[in-house]
């Protein structure tokens, strides 16, 4: 029986506090048996363990990636995304025409014999992507000359890779595209894809589908496509209806990394001959032969900066940010009809300046039919909450009957988290939302959702300034006569005890790892910061940065307005373990586009010039495009400096000393300059050993943030449980 099937039969039969619900969950590990209490959510867990063990793709993915896994340290792997997709592409043809003849067959049984006995199979792999290459029926129309490797290194994890693709269960057993997506999903969890790369975790991706919702026939384009996940969703969907081959599939990639990774997932996906350009907003929008899509799904990168742009559709977008480009180039590529869904910052849906005025434009011209507000921890590596933008062109894009409103939802509480890992949309609250936005779409009634959905005029959000964001108009009124429900709120602080118990077990196992790795000896360099610094570019191609604050003349005390405008961080707005927000200043959009050099990006470190030297904060997607003020350094690495490893030096006792003993001013307020600064000597070891070190004290940060949390939560149950019993 599956675990759906047993989920809703003990629920029936033996409700939710038997002991079928700790048999159910010991099936999926003892990890369950030794909790103190059950619940519900201890359940949830138990059977989603148990979906996951009864998956084959899933057992066949893991069984990969544990192969590949040992050999990823201390080598570039930059290529090893595309072999891996080549020679699983490579294994299902071959599984798939075993009983064909043909040189390309024998090649792939002699490379999997080889790879058994502990032999690079490296140059039989080469020879049948060659033969299979030739056949009219392979999946990627391009010449089979994928570099699978040709140092030692690269050998070795090819070997374990196709000795373990030929055990059990094999490729004839499940479905190869659910495999890819799985090797996909763990190089981003494990950080293992190469610098530009993302990915859009299923969930999102197939919400993004199910929104747009392509038909038989259909031209679908992606213009950010990334490694191809988000067009992958997009055949899925139809193959669920029918058939792929009818459909034309257009892909653009921003890095050129991406282009073989998404050609080869969906080719892996069933997609005829797919091709995928490289390509940036700017330049498709000098396309001419705009309108011509029936829909767009997109997850572009967020915040970035963009040169070279025309004003084509609307206000022209700050060079600051591409947010609202890419929204204009997905509306500009539909045609009369068109549907675009594609992933938005959240911050889009309020910010100030150009971009307020283009989306109210986009309203007032009736661009915009949804806006979805997803929960944070979706992605693999950020706790950035996003949106999603269902836009429309033209009438037959909007029926008549919802002419002048747009949907918003609330769906921040949706999908299932354990411990640190992403967040997962599951399947029901990908159908909630969609079914949601279709009722909204189809039927003229009334379909609003108090606390998750709203259908809001077009004269209410322009009455809002344009704003589009859910929370605003979807606020829920708190209970009648302040009666606290005490029991919401001891469940939650149980669930945030459960976490932190989880995370803790999580840290001693990396403890464990980074005392190994320190008993093994770690070689250093040592290099003053400034040489750190010095004449590369960051992982994302910016330059890089060692930058005091602006001068206090460029930002004066009447420049600060109220929310929402953009953060500005001072010394006392950064902690070892992030930003604080509670009394942070803030200036107009405008003021802050003037400032551009000042702007944050993520990956950027900020650390303070006076007070607590040392103390300094890594910028995430959340602080994008904020400022970095008076009495604050930003320093944007290079691509070889791993930035949570640097933040965690600049704040150890060593740097810190040092940075004492350079010092100026008095006792109680410390300062020091630029050039100081930049003459830190600055321990560097290798690039792998920066990001384990800085992964690990993440982990410890993360976990402290939780523990502040918990703290705060459980002063809130005391404070609520005493209001409850007076209330009585």
């Amino acid at each position: 029986m599956c675990a759906a099937a047993l989920r809703t039969k003990f629920r029936a039969e033996h409700g939710t506090t038997s002991r079928l619900y700790q048999l159910i969950a010991a099936t999926a590990g003892a990890y369950f048996i030794n909790r103190a209490k059950w619940n519900e959510k201890d359940f949830e867990e138990g059977c989603s363990m148990i979906e996951e063990a009864e998956d084959p793709a899933a057992e066949v993915a893991d069984r990969l990636w544990r192969a590949y896994a040992p050999y990823r340290r201390g080598r570039g792997t930059a290529g090893d995304l595309d072999a891996m997709l080549a020679i699983l592409m490579l294994a299902a043809f071959a599984e798939e025409k075993g009983q064909a003849e043909g040189d390309f067959v024998k090649r792939w049984k002699r490379a999997s014999a080889e790879a058994a006995v502990g032999f690079s199979p490296v140059a039989e792999l080469r020879g049948a992507l060659q033969e299979a290459a030739r056949r009219p029926d392979f999946p990627l129309p391009w010449p089979a000359d994928l570099d699978l490797g040709s140092g030692p290194d690269d050998a070795a994890w090819t070997t374990a890779f196709v000795a373990a693709l030929d055990r059990s269960p094999g490729l004839g057993e499940v479905a190869v595209a659910d495999v890819c997506e799985l090797l996909l999903q763990r190089h981003a969890e494990e950080g293992a894809l190469p610098g530009g790369e993302f990915y859009t975790p299923r969930g999102v991706a197939d919400l993004l589908a199910y929104l747009a919702g392509p038909r038989a026939g259909d031209r679908i384009m992606d213009p950010a496509c990334g490694t191809g996940s988000v067009l992958a969703a997009a055949a899925r969907y139809l193959a669920e209806r029918g058939s792929v081959g009818d459909n034309s599939f257009e892909a653009y990639a921003v890095d050129r990394a991406n282009v073989r990774p998404a050609m080869l997932n969906l080719a892996l996906h069933r997609v005829s001959a797919p091709q995928v350009g490289l390509a940036d907003p700017a330049m498709l929008l000098r396309d001419r032969n705009l309108g011509r899509v029936d829909r767009v799904l997109s997850n572009p990168p967020f915040n970035q900066r963009i040169d070279g742009w025309e004003r084509r559709q609307f206000v022209a977008p700050p060079e600051s940010s591409a947010n609202f480009a890419w929204l204009q180039l997905a509306w500009s590529q539909l045609k009369e009809g068109g549907i675009a869904a594609v992933v938005m910052p959240a911050r889009a849906a309020w910010a100030g300046g150009a971009e307020a005025l283009i989306r109210r434009e986009m309203v007032a011209r009736g661009a915009v039919l949804a806006v979805i507000a997803l929960p944070a921890y979706l992605f693999a590596g950020t706790n950035i909450a996003v949106h999603i933008w269902v836009l429309g062109r033209g009438r037959r894009a909007c029926p008549a009957h919802r002419s002048d409103s747009v949907i918003l939802v609330d769906a921040r509480g949706a999908g299932r988290r354990s411990s640190e890992r992403p967040r997962v949309l599951a399947s029901e609250d990908v159908g909630r939302i969609a079914e949601r936005f279709r009722l909204w779409f189809e039927t003229p009634e009334e379909v609003d959702e108090p606390g998750f959905s709203r259908s809001v005029t077009y004269a209410e959000l322009i009455e809002n300034a344009g704003n589009l964001d859910p929370r605003t108009y979807l606020r829920t009124e708190s209970e009648p006569g302040g009666v606290t429900d005490l029991s919401a709120v001891l469940a939650d602080f149980e669930r945030r005890n459960r976490e932190t118990s989880e995370l803790g077990a999580e840290l001693a196992q990396i403890a464990g790892a980074q005392d190994q790795l320190a008993q093994n000896g770690i070689r250093c360099q040592s290099l003053s910061l400034k040489d750190v610094v010095a004449g590369e570019e960051t992982a994302d191609g910016r330059p890089v940065r060692l930058l005091a604050g602006p001068s206090g003349s460029l930002i004066r005390a009447q420049d600060y307005v109220e929310a929402p405008g953009v953060p500005v961080v001072m010394p006392k707005d950064i902690s070892d373990i992030g930003f604080l927000v509670d009394d942070i200043k803030r200036i107009s959009e405008q003021h802050a586009e003037r400032l551009d050099r000042f702007r944050l990006n993520p990956g950027d470190v900020v650390i303070a010039r006076r007070g607590d030297l040392g103390r300094c904060a890594v910028v995430g997607e959340e602080q994008q495009g904020w400022v970095c003020g008076t009495g604050c350094f930003v320093i944007s690495p290079p691509g070889t400096v791993d930035s949570h490893y640097l933040a965690a030096f600049l704040r150890s006792s060593e740097a810190r000393e040092w940075l004492d003993a350079h010092s100026t001013g008095s006792l109680a307020l410390r300062t020091i300059s630029l050039d100081v600064l930049g003459m830190l000597p600055v321990a560097l070891p290798d690039l792998d050993t920066q990001r384990s070190i800085g992964a690990a004290m993440a982990s410890f940060d993360v976990h402290e943030r939780r523990l502040l949390d918990q703290l705060a939560a459980m002063r809130d149950m005391r404070s609520k449980a005493l209001s409850s019993f007076l209330a009585r």
